[in-house]
């Protein structure tokens, strides 16, 4: 199994309890994936606000297209002019030459995962795109996908909420949910031209890699670049047993996801 300590180049399962956290004041910053570990096409942080403290982006940052989920805590974000209270599950998507912030200020801890990429000039852009949202909104979902490896075989397939994507005007990033209640699975399947960044939202489950299952719980998160096989299931079903939680999503976006959906993958301001 490829691990946080190893090279991100063939993919890697990075645990929560692995990360290592740098200290910054008000904030505790953990960078398990960029360019200088092997990874490409996407960079993730975990941040870690401190009660009254506030994430900025800077002028580098704001350059970025950038997604963030918060895991734990409450607070308010600021993406350009526009605002929300955020809450466990609530996401912030920040196009590329917008600023934006997140505040804990309801005096609790915030932990925000953050997906980061450089948007290629000349890409289309929407001009009014979505800005917040929430991992359970099922208004557009991928529903009876059978991944692309054709070793594998799916029976009972998990739902995927699309939150941003081409069609809420997300223009590079995607970020979408996967809910596998207990016997479901989420297919294998690879992306050619994107490198993929999850994360652990609830529950515990298993994800698949370079031919593997592994374990996989709240928290933790997963690398994978082009080309590389990868899937999710929960196959518990006894006594206790949960739904498992996860969000993430290629970069670039996959455009076979929203077909396979029957929806547009054009970079559109949503309805």
């Amino acid at each position: 199994m490829t691990t946080a300590a190893n090279s991100l180049t063939s993919g890697a399962v990075i645990r929560y309890s692995e990360l290592n956290w740098e200290d910054r004041g008000d904030l505790l910053v953990a960078i398990p994936v960029n360019e200088e570990k092997g990874a490409v096409l996407v960079k993730g942080l975990v941040v870690r606000i401190k009660p009254g403290g506030t994430w900025t982006s800077c002028e580098k940052g704001k350059a970025q297209e950038v997604v963030g989920v918060i895991w734990k805590g409450k607070g308010s974000a600021r993406v350009g002019d526009a605002t929300s209270a955020l809450e466990p599950v609530s996401a912030l998507y920040a196009p590329s030459g917008s600023d934006y912030e997140v505040k804990a200020d309801q005096d609790e801890e915030v932990t925000v995962y953050i997906w980061q990429t450089v948007l290629p000039e000349g890409s289309p852009i929407a001009s009014k795109p979505r800005l917040f949202n929430h991992l359970y909104n099922d208004e557009t979902q991928l529903k009876g996908f059978t991944g692309n490896d054709p070793s594998q075989t799916i029976e009972n397939p998990a739902n995927m909420n699309f939150l941003f994507w081409p069609g809420t005007g997300s223009a590079r990033l995607s970020l979408h949910c996967g809910i596998q209640e207990p016997g479901q699975s989420f297919a294998v399947h690879q992306h050619p031209h994107s490198s993929e960044l999850f994360i652990g939202v609830e529950g515990k489950g298993e994800i698949h890699l370079n031919g593997e299952w592994l374990p996989f719980e709240a928290g933790d998160l997963l690398y994978v670049p082009q080309g590389i096989f990868h899937g999710t299931r929960n196959l518990y079903t006894g006594e206790g047993a949960a739904r498992f939680v996860t969000t993430g999503g290629p970069t670039p976006f996959d455009a076979s996801f929203y077909t396979f959906a029957g929806v547009s993958p054009e970079v559109v301001d949503p309805a």
